[in-house]
């Protein structure tokens, strides 16, 4: 069974290889706008929703916005009821490996990189040490990241990314412009 799996899997690889034609290499002033969820939350519970933009300064370099959002609720009965919601702001660079770990493959975008920014953290709802208990505090933000971007087409592509400082796993999709 393990073996037919296998073989299930390289068959679907190469068919969807040969079905796209895309390319993951990018020129200089080309702009990338992710959507994605996360999968998991450092600060709290909740799925994050991701959005962030990428502006190409150099073939390898990329830099730009990004905002999460993140919203959870508690409801422990007899009337005690919470609401969290996050919102991580700020700014993020990527460095592009393919070309210097010479990945030959135009769909494959391999990158990593770091953020810059700032968590406002919001609370409603009861305690048993009366209203308005946020244990949460907002501030500046660091985090890194590496992913992967595979591109279905010239301008769409999926993308999985781990990182630490927002989600530790968040997948979803890019658009090229």
């Amino acid at each position: 069974m393990k073996n037919f799996l296998k073989l299930l899997c390289v068959i679907a690889l190469v068919f969807s290889a040969s079905l796209a034609s895309g390319q993951a290499r990018y020129d200089k002033g080309d702009f990338l706008l992710n959507g994605g969820i996360g999968l998991g939350y450092y600060y709290a519970g909740g799925v994050p929703l991701l959005l962030s933009g990428e502006w190409a300064v150099t073939d390898v370099i990329t830099v730009g916005p990004y905002l999460g959002y993140t919203s959870y609720n508690y409801n422990w009965g007899s009337g005690y009821r919470w609401r969290y919601t996050f919102l991580d702001i700020g700014v993020r660079g990527s460095y592009h490996f393919s070309e210097l770990f010479e990945i030959r493959n135009e769909q494959v975008d391999v990158y990593g990189g770091a953020f810059l920014g700032f968590l406002v953290s919001s609370y409603s709802g009861d305690s048993f040490f009366g209203s308005d208990n946020d244990p949460y505090a907002g501030g500046l933000r660091l985090g890194i990241h590496a992913g992967v971007r595979y591109f279905f087409s010239e301008k769409v592509a999926g993308y999985a990314e781990l990182g630490y400082g927002i989600a530790p796993l968040s997948l979803g999709l890019t658009f090229k412009f």
